[in-house]
């Protein structure tokens, strides 16, 4: 009887939330394609303008892109990440997460405090500074944090939740604004 509960639960959840679009699973090139073809026909430009269609497109790619880029390789630890969608009258959060190594979350760590807490033209010079330096990190250039920050105005949240000794769950949430 509890699965039924527990099901119950979650569809209250989604509905209460307005969940769109909700994966939990291993991500690879072929799910990440479905993902975003498949939010691509749920955001409807007929109530919000082109550029935020634009935006937040945007931040969905980056925000899936993010679960690839820090999930642990540990092959004995959970896979498993989670991408969600929710919407309400005035924005979108979108939401992600995946284990992470406890031995990156410092540097992860210190990248998004430190982004946290600059402005809009902060952002911008940041991501102008980075990409003049061809400086690339193992991941890329490192601007996918800085670009989410800058397309939701700084609106990102994030949490580690401890697995074992030598994992963390990794959430990251942001929303933008209708």
């Amino acid at each position: 009887m509890n699965a039924i509960i527990d099901a119950y639960e979650i569809s209250r959840f989604m509905e209460e939330k307005n969940v769109l679009l909700v994966f939990t699973g291993e991500f690879d090139h072929r799910i990440i394609s479905v993902l975003l073809k498949n939010i691509k026909g749920k955001l409807n430009p007929d109530d919000i303008t082109g550029n935020t269609v634009k935006r937040v497109y945007h931040v969905l790619v980056e925000s899936i892109e993010n679960i690839g880029r820090h999930a642990t390789q540990d092959k004995t630890a959970n896979s498993q990440s989670i991408f969600m969608v929710c919407r309400d009258d005035s924005k979108y959060t979108v939401i992600s997460g995946n284990p992470i190594l406890n031995s990156n979350i410092p540097a992860l760590k210190e990248k998004l405090d430190k982004v946290m807490n600059l402005s809009l033209e902060e952002l911008k010079q940041m991501y102008r500074d980075q990409i003049q330096s061809g400086k690339t990190t193992e991941n890329g250039a490192g601007l996918g944090i800085i670009d989410i920050a800058i397309k939701t105005g700084n609106s990102i949240q994030y949490d580690f939740f401890p697995l074992t000794n030598e994992t963390s769950f990794y959430q990251f949430q942001t929303e933008i604004s209708i």
